[in-house]
This record gives structure tokens, sequence and C-alpha cells, in this order.
């Protein structure tokens, strides 16, 4: 449950003083119905016949449809799960019911309550692994996002982020789970605005991460899941259970990619519908200024956030060179993103040093105003920040470096790294997996003595009630970690490793000559002999190694799993164990986010509005100003999807057909047809939307494309795919000719085939029919000759028996 007198302190007086009773009782209904739903499903119960219905959005009659033919699924039922449901349904029925302006005018106490405490629901249902549950959680956030996107800034990035974003990487999530997301971000960027304002708001802020661009790269990515895939696998042969179940994998992936693709396309709709919306550029007292979309940012407002320091933030806006001190200079959003740009690039060479060597990259980053490296806080924000990128194992050699090198500063780094982290309420060895997933352990144990002290008293000062002495914990965290290697290490026999009762001999009196609890200690052996301390990247590496050997290997990735061995049901209890320990991380890192951003707004003296600005585009009239970058971002990864698409026909092309039944290839191929029209439309519109913005680059690349998979003038069979490209060329040329400048090279060599092909069909044609008057003609000379024939045969008969008749 929410601990409620935490959010009261956090938010001040925020909920103390209501303007009117109304909104004192929608302000206690929705924190009831959040608490509601945040109840844990009790163990037990009956199975009842439920429908799932598709996440997407009740007024679009096409997403309707889809639920229409949807089986009912058997699905175990309790009272608690349905006072879950039920609250979840009610929270669903009244953010779709209630318009934006009505909610937020309930006074600040309503968004309060949708902070902290629908917020944190959402968090923990829509990682569930009920899929009802899931379903109407993720339905949820669509109208959150719709209406309360301008004070949820943080919470908004932290979901899609370490949630959605994570879901959909993840090998251990379910199709199905992943299909729910990519319909989620559908729905929300179906909406023109709402996907304006994440590019304005994200991609146009230094202090925030590119969420629009990881939007798009990461629905690009998941429109091309399994397609490269089944290349590998298509000669293993499958019997048994094994045939149902990768025909039943590969269907999931072929409607998880339609889906993606949808997405994908919406967005490029969504771009082009913003240009079909009247301007409002000039102002009633005549200002044509038509590039005055602007926007002040604060250089306090950008202190600690992410990877930019305020150093950084100061030196991209004060251009005269002074003392930050104008910190309400506006900018143009454009000039933003632009620098915004620039820095990712200096970043990347930043991480590529610093793969290299630590001090280098430090250095580097600082010399180009990423961080200061002259403060230990800002290089440990720098180094968490960046943890998925950055070699680990430089990591943990730069934080166990020796105290008297550069005059102890990564020691100083090392404290506020751990600073940054959240142990409370954690068990001791997850605390332990949580504080080394970010770094790989050094070989020495100096420094691995350095690296556990600072954790063990960082955990002691979180969980005083712990530990009696942070020397107790880092004795246990150091056996702990001998415990994991002699455990999970292959060099070691069997016979010659740690018994329980050895580690209970090695810890003892470790507490000023006392013992802690056996039952704490069993505890933790237990974790941590089938739960190993090991890094995200050694467990993928390990599984790939795995599936390249042919054993074993993630059954939702690896369909044809498991040679004539029905192991599916242990593939199974594996990926779901390893998702579960997903999902406590997505938790973890996500409420320790929302914390640690809540922190920095307290100390900015942030707590009543939002840090940073919030841009809606309200606040601009020209539309093309953001529209522009958005299209630089999009164009690429969208013709990637677009092309591996239709080239393999959404995976149908190749080994399918020799491997599938005949309903199999019957549905593939109705999918590939659906698939070709979605990206085909894509095309059509990333044309138009290249045309409008004078980006030639991407129009070229769209209609060469197109031209070369219609396949005219290779030879090649056309099939229905190359064709249907082929009529789209022309109706662009048709319909938007306009439009394509330079780009009518490639309709004219259509044009020129396709009369081509048109001359060799009525050449070939004219030479049939020549050919068939031919032979008709000598059809005819035959049979006349054939009847001479005849008649001369008769008449030399009858001479003969005349002849006969005068000699007798």
């Amino acid at each position: 449950d929410v601990d409620d007198k935490s959010y009261r302190s956090s938010a001040g007086k925020s909920v103390g003083n209501f303007s009117a009773f109304e909104h004192k009782d929608a302000y206690l209904v929705l924190r009831s119905l959040c608490k509601l739903s945040m109840k844990a499903v009790t163990d037990g119960g009956v199975l009842q016949n439920v429908s799932v219905y598709v996440a997407r959005n009740e007024t679009n009659d096409s997403f309707r449809s889809l639920n229409d033919d949807l089986p009912k699924q058997k699905m175990l039922m309790d009272p608690s799960l349905d006072s879950k449901i039920l609250a979840l349904d009610l929270l669903l029925e009244i953010l779709q019911r209630t318009n934006t302006e009505t909610l937020l005018n309930a006074g600040p106490q309503l968004i309060y309550a949708v902070r902290y405490y629908l917020c944190h629901s959402l968090l923990n249902n829509c990682t569930s692994d009920n899929n009802y549950v899931v379903n109407l959680s993720l339905r949820l956030f669509v109208p959150l996002i719709r209406h309360f996107r301008s004070h949820l800034k943080t919470e908004i990035e932290a979901f899609i982020t370490n949630v959605f974003f994570v879901i959909l990487d993840s090998k251990n999530s379910t199709v199905e789970h992943k299909l729910r997301v990519v319909i989620l971000f559908e729905e929300i960027c179906s909406d023109p605005a709402t996907l304006a304002e994440i590019f304005l708001n994200y991609d146009c802020d230094l202090s925030a991460v590119d969420l629009f661009q990881r939007i798009v790269t990461t629905l690009a990515k998941v429109a091309k899941i399994g397609l490269h895939e089944g290349k590998n696998s298509a000669g293993i042969f499958v019997a048994g259970a094994g045939v149902s179940r990768a025909e039943k994998a590969r269907q999931d992936h072929r409607e998880l990619r339609l889906e993606a693709m949808k997405a994908v396309r919406q967005i490029l709709s969504s771009l082009h519908a913003s240009f079909a919306v009247p301007e409002e550029s000039k102002d009633v007292e005549g200002n044509d200024d038509k590039t005055s979309i602007s926007l002040t940012h604060t250089v306090s407002d950008k202190v600690g956030d992410n990877m930019f320091s305020s150093n950084a933030s100061k030196k991209e806006h004060d251009g005269s060179g002074g003392d930050g001190a104008a910190g309400t200079e506006k900018q143009s959003l454009v000039q933003i993103y632009d620098s915004k740009k620039k820095r990712r690039e200096e970043s990347a060479k930043a991480i590529l040093r610093f793969n290299q060597k630590p001090s280098a990259g430090i250095k580097f980053a600082s010399e180009v105003g990423i961080i200061n490296g002259d403060d230990p806080a800002d290089v440990a924000q720098f180094l968490l920040s960046n943890k998925d990128v950055l070699d680990k194992t430089q990591i943990g050699e730069y934080l166990g470096r020796e105290p008297d090198y550069q005059n102890g500063f990564p020691l100083k780094v090392l404290h506020h790294y751990l600073s940054l982290l959240d142990f409370s309420g954690l068990l001791f060895d997850d605390a332990i997996k949580f504080y080394l997933s970010g770094f790989r352990l050094p070989g020495e144990a100096q420094k691995i003595d350095r690296i556990m002290e600072k954790f063990a008293e960082s955990y002691t000062y979180q969980n005083p009630d712990v530990f009696p002495t942070a020397d107790a914990a880092f004795i246990l965290a150091f056996s702990i970690i001998m415990l994991n290697t002699d455990l999970h290490n292959p060099a070691i026999k069997e016979d010659r490793r740690m018994t329980k009762q050895g580690f209970l001999r090695n810890n003892s009196g470790i507490c000023d000559g006392e013992s802690l609890p056996d039952e704490l200690l069993i505890s933790i052996f237990d974790r941590i002999k089938v739960n190993p301390i090991s890094l995200k990247e050694d467990d993928e590496l390990r599984e790939k190694r795995l599936e390249n050997k042919g054993v074993g290997g993630n059954a939702q990735n690896n369909p044809n799993a498991g040679l004539f061995v029905n192991n599916f049901s242990e593939m199974d209890r594996r990926r779901e164990s390893d998702y579960q320990k997903e999902r406590d991380q997505i938790l973890r890192t996500t409420e320790s986010l929302l914390r640690r951003k809540k922190r920095i707004g307290s100390s900015n003296n942030t707590s009543s509005r939002e840090i940073g600005n919030f841009v809606s585009t309200s606040d601009s009239g020209l539309k093309d100003e953001y529209v522009i970058p958005m299209f630089d971002v999009t164009w690429a990864p969208a013709l990637a999807v677009f092309s591996t698409v239709i080239e393999s026909a959404n995976g149908t092309m190749g080994s399918l057909l020799s491997i599938a039944t005949d309903r199999e290839i019957e549905a593939a191929a109705e999918n590939a047809a659906a698939a070709t029209e979605i990206c085909l439309s894509g095309f059509r519109l990333a044309i138009q939307i290249a045309a409008i913005c004078g980006n030639d680059t991407a129009r070229s690349a769209y209609v060469h494309a197109l031209s070369n998979f219609s396949l005219l003038g290779t030879g090649r069979l056309l099939e229905h795919r190359h064709i249907r490209c082929v009529q789209t060329l022309l109706e662009l040329a048709r319909d938007d000719g306009e439009l394509l400048g330079s780009s009518w090279e490639y309709i004219f060599k259509a044009l020129s085939e396709v009369a081509r092909l048109n001359q060799v069909h009525e050449l070939t044609f004219k030479a049939s029919r020549v050919e068939a008057e031919a032979q008709s003609r000598r059809k005819k000379a035959q049979e006349k000759q054939q009847q001479k024939a005849e008649v001369v045969s008769s008449d030399s008969s009858k001479d003969e028996g005349d002849v006969s008749t005068d000699d007798g």
C-alpha cells in the first residue's frame, strides 16, 4: 500500500484545503479506488470464462471491431482480484468519460492523487502476470497521458523508459504483453497534439531523454522482430508439441510485427495531420514572426537532471560568456534540439573514450561541458545514467581505485554513486544485486573491499534496523560475494562447493562476537543458490551461447528449442521466473527514479509545479517548426521497417513454405497482404511529408525504394506486392505529382518499364494471334488435302471396281 503520510509530507499542504465539497469527494473516491486497485491478489479462487479485450480506444470503430471474435479465456478469479479489476474498470470509466478541462479544474488535490496514487497503481499493475489487469492498466495510461501530461512530465518519462521499453526489449515478457504495449503506443501516437508535445518537452529539453526518438526506434525494432531469427532455426526439425508451439510463435510474431507497423505508420499519419491544422501564426496585434516558437529555460531547473549538469546548461544557453545569470533567455526549440543533437554526438565520443580509459572519458566529457569533471556528484550521476552504454568493467575498475589515485577523487565518486541508490526496504542480497547491476566487480580483492565497504555503510544508514554495525554488513556482503562465486563457478567441482553449514560457520561471530540469526543466513544462502548475482549482459550472453548450441534457450524467441524433448514446461517456468526478476527490477528502478526526481524538484523549490517548463502545441503557431525535426527522426527507421517487411512479405518468404501447414500459409498470406498495404500507405505519407518539409533526401529514398520493390526491369516474377508497389507509384504521380520534384525520374522509369511490358504483351499477343491464324490456316490446308486424298482414294477404288466388273 501507498505510504500516505510520506506522500502528504512530500506534497506539503496541497491536500489540506478544497475549494468545494465536490472536489474533496472526487479526491477521496479517486484515492480509494487507487488503493483498492493496489491490493495484493491472494492465492486460490475459481476458474471463470473472461473476455480479454484488446487495449484500444473504444470510440474508434476500426479498433472495436478487432474484439468481436476474441474467444473467452479461463482466468482464476477470487475476491481480491475481483476488487482490483472493478477498481481499475471504474478508474478507466471515470477518465474516459470526463473531459480534460473538468479534471484539471478539480483542484491541485486531484492532480496530487493522480501523481501519487494512480501512477503508483499503474506501476504495479501494468507489469502484472494477469492479462486482464495488464490490459486495464495500459488502457488507463492513455487517458492519463491525454489529460495530465502537463503535470506528469517525470512520471511519463519513467513509465515509458523504465517500464514499457523494458517490456518490449525483454526476452522473457510474453508476446501478448508486448502486443498490448505496442497497441498502447499506437493509441498514444494517434493524437498529433500528444505526439508533438512529447517531442517538444523531452527531445527538445536538454535535461530529458529523447523520448520521441526512442519510441520511434523501439517500435521499428519490434516491427522487425523474428524476421531474421527464422533463418537460423529453419533447419531444426521439431515434432509433437513442438510443431504447434512453433506455429503459434510464428503467428504471434507476425501479429506483433503488424501492430508495430501500424504504430509506425500512425506516427507518420499524425505528423501529416499536423500540417492540416489551420495555422495561427499571427496574433491580434499583427505579429507575423513565424519563427517565434520559443521556450524559457531556467538554468536552475536543470540542476542534477539526467546526465546534463547545470554547467552544461549554462554553456549552451549563456552565449555571452557571462556567469549564467541570464537564465530566462529564450531559444528557438529547433536550436535547442540541434544543440541536443550535438550534445549526443559529444556524449557518444565521451562514452567511447571512457570505455577505453575512464579518466580520459571523464576528462573529455568535462571539456565539452557534459559534466563538471571536478564535481564527484556530477561524475557519479554520469556513470549511473549511462551504465547501460558504458563498459561495466571499466566502471568497476574506476570506482575501486586506491585512495591516493587522483587525490581520492574516484572514492568520492563512489560515495556519491551510492547516495543516488535507494536500498531502503530491500533484502540484503537483493540490495547487493541492485548495486552490482551497474558495474562489474574488479578482480582485485582490495578494490572489492573498498566497493563493498561503502555499500555496507550506505545500506546500514538506509536500513538501520537490519545490522547492528556497518562492519557486520560489510563482512556479510564480502561473504555473499564469495558464496556466489563458490556456488556458480563451473570450474569448482560439486563436492568442493560451499555448503549451508559452511556458510553459517564463516559468518559466525561477525557482530562484535555475536552471530546473525541463522534464519537470515539460510534464506540468503537459498536465494543465492537459486538466483546468482550476475550482470544482465552476462545472462544474455550465456543464453545466446546456449541457443547457438541448440540447448535450452528462451522458448519465446526460439520456438524450435527442445529437439524431440518435451521440455517446454520447464522453459516456460524459467521464463516466468526470469520475468519476475525483471519485474522486480522495473519496480525498484522506476520508484527510485521517481523519488530521486522528486528530491531534485524539492531542492529546487518546484513542488508546486513540474520540474522544467511544459510546452503545449497551443503555445506555438507554426507546425512546421517541430514537424520537420520530428520527421528527421522518423523517416529512416520507418523506411527500414517498411522495406524489410515488403521484401520478406512480413516473414512469409523463404523457409516458411517448406515447414508450415496449409492453414498457416493461408493465414500468413492474409497477414502479408495487410502488412503490404500498411507499408505502402506509410510510403505515401512519408513521401508527402518529406515534400512538404523540403527533405529531398528522404523523398528520394522512399520513392527509390518503392521503385526497387516494384521489380520492374529485373526480369523476376512479379507477385501481388510488387504490382501494388507499381500501382502506388503511379497513384503518387497522379495524385501528388507536384510533390515529387526530382523523384519524377523513378516515375518515368516505372512508366517506361510498364510501357515496355505493355508493348511486349501486345507483341506477344500479336505474335500469338498470328501464330494461331497460321496454325488455323495450316489446319484448314491439311483438312483440304486430307479431303482431296479421300476423294482420290474413293475414285480409285471405284475405278478398280468397274474394271473388275468389265473383266467378269
